[in-house]
């Protein structure tokens, strides 16, 4: 291992333990937690009225519905905003580690922070269920009923449980696919956060990475659906790989590609800029 490679690890390891003893993720997990709570209400008043449990693939259905998406994601910029503000707690371990392994270190926190991230999601989004959670390999009654039926509208359930996402994938393919794309799309805003506060110095990079938040949002109110493949946002969303969207180039291969793509590139950038001006 390369001394600069292992230097880029201790920062890594430094920034992931400043996040998980923050204020901040103690915080946004219970915000979170509260969130899930509420949206859920209504699928526990199902479960208690006819008797039956649900299987833990929630997640999938959360992450696939557009504000929630919004907050999922939002919530892990605000997180991570402080690793990408360029004002530095621990001046001493940045001019120890070099700029170059500070800016790769703090790009591989960003990545696991992600992972971390997601993982809690899935685990709190399944535990705010209880009673009524069952460990089952299927999608269960609970599922199929809520998608194919009028029980949803009746129960006021908010999260719509996508017929497309139950027809086309078995649970565990939805949640591991639903689980990539939502780290891969947080990821890539983080990372743009990142390269831009770098560039410009400033907070800037917040704003645009905000900004890419609204895509999704802003190209299906203006009728500019063509550039879905570049919304981070739409591409998180299980859901909006069906065959309607296929006419503007959706696809899982081509999503994956843009943004572990993006990511290399946001780090590679960040990481030669440095360079070229000494």
């Amino acid at each position: 291992m390369s001394k600069s490679l292992s230097k880029s690890i201790h920062v890594c390891c430094y920034q992931i333990r400043n996040i998980l003893w923050n204020y901040r993720t103690f915080f946004l997990l219970l915000i979170l937690t509260v969130y899930f709570f509420l949206n859920e209400e209504g699928i526990r008043a199902f479960c208690r009225n006819l008797e039956v449990k649900a299987s833990p693939f929630i997640f999938t259905f959360l992450s696939n519905d557009w504000i929630c998406q919004m907050m999922l994601s939002g919530g892990f910029l605000w997180l991570i905003s402080p690793v990408a503000s360029m004002q530095s707690d621990n001046m001493f371990l940045k001019f120890r580690s070099g700029q170059r392994a500070w800016d790769l270190g703090n790009m591989f926190a960003i990545f696991v922070s992600a992972i971390l991230y997601v993982l809690l999601l899935w685990f709190i989004s399944n535990i705010v269920l209880f009673p009524y959670l069952c460990f089952e390999n299927s999608w269960g009654k609970v599922w199929k009923t809520l998608a194919f039926t009028s029980s949803a509208s009746e129960y006021e359930v908010q999260i719509v449980m996508d017929r497309f996402i139950i027809q086309t994938y078995n649970p565990w393919k939805a949640t591991i696919l639903s689980f990539i794309l939502q780290v891969l799309c947080i990821n890539w805003l983080a990372q743009i956060m990142y390269f831009v506060n770098k560039k410009i110095k400033k907070m800037l990079g917040l704003y645009i990475a905000v900004g890419f938040l609204f895509l999704d949002v802003m190209l299906s109110n203006t009728f500019l659906e063509k550039y879905y493949p570049y919304s981070p946002v739409t591409l998180a969303q299980l859901g909006n790989y069906s065959r309607d969207m296929l006419q503007y180039g959706v696809t899982i291969e081509r999503s994956v590609i843009y943004l572990v793509a993006g990511a290399i590139i946001f780090t590679v950038l960040t990481c030669y800029m440095h360079e070229k001006r000494e």
